[in-house]
């Protein structure tokens, strides 16, 4: 599933960052790589995701959060 997907005070499991070789370089210098756990702070129509990652608060647009890969975390 993608960002956009997933539901609010759940945890996930980072898959993939995408095919925009822009991002996938601004998420790797956050330490958005495979396996980093995210919570979903808030996920909203039109508004940009709200994630918690790495002790740190991340909005990540609607537009790249379609290409990211998630999968609910056990």
């Amino acid at each position: 599933m993608n960002l956009l997907e997933t539901t609010e005070e759940k945890t996930y499991v980072l898959l993939r960052t995408g095919a925009d070789e822009h991002f996938i370089r601004r998420a790797g210098s956050m330490g958005l790589v495979a396996g980093t756990e995210l919570r979903i702070i808030r996920n909203q129509a039109k508004m940009p995701l709200l994630i918690f990652a790495r002790d740190t608060l991340i909005a990540v647009n609607r537009k790249d959060a379609a290409g990211i890969e998630v999968e609910a975390h056990v």
